[in-house]
C-alpha cells in the first residue's frame, strides 16, 4: 500500500501516514511533489490518497495532478482521505468521481475535521485544548 497527500500544514500527510501505520505500511507516504511518488504509485495496486479539502472542492494542485497523470489510474485500488475545516461538502467524492473517469477501482473515502489552520476565519478557530483532543481521537 502506497500513500501519496498534498498537505501545506502537515495535518493531511498526518493522517495518511496514521492511516498507513494501522495496516504496517508506516514508510510509504510521498508528497505528490516527490518525484518518487509516480514509481510508486506506478508499481503498487493499493493506493491512500490524501489532500485538504479547499472550499468544498479538491484542491487544484491535486487535481492537476490527477489529470495529468491519468494513464496511471487504471485498476488502482484507492481510498481516499480528505481533510477538513468546519465543512468538506462533496472533498473526496469529487475526486472519486475524477479517478474512476480514469479506470480506478475507488475503496472507500474518509472526512477527517481536523484542527484549524486557517487564521482568518473565526468560525473556523478553535482553543489548543480542542486542538489537542482532535488530534488525540487519531
Amino acid at each position: 500500500m502506497t500513500g501519496i497527500y498534498f498537505s501545506g500544514t502537515g495535518n493531511t500527510k498526518f493522517c495518511v501516514d496514521k492511516f498507513l501505520e494501522e495496516y504496517d505500511y508506516s514508510k510509504n507516504s510521498f508528497s505528490i511533489e516527490d518525484n518518487e511518488a509516480l514509481e510508486k504509485i506506478k508499481s503498487d495496486n493499493e493506493i491512500v490518497i490524501g489532500y485538504p479539502v479547499q472550499y468544498s472542492n479538491i484542491p487544484k494542485i491535486m487535481r492537476d495532478y490527477i489529470v495529468y497523470n491519468r494513464h496511471i489510474w487504471k485498476g488502482k485500488n484507492i481510498f481516499i482521505i480528505a481533510t477538513m475545516g468546519l465543512f468538506s461538502g462533496d472533498g473526496a467524492g469529487i475526486s472519486a468521481r475524477l479517478l474512476k473517469n480514469y479506470g480506478a477501482v475507488i475503496a472507500g473515502g474518509l472526512h477527517l475535521k481536523m484542527p484549524d489552520s486557517i487564521c482568518d476565519e473565526k468560525a473556523l478557530k478553535c482553543s489548543f485544548k480542542e486542538r489537542l483532543s482532535l488530534l488525540m481521537v487519531l
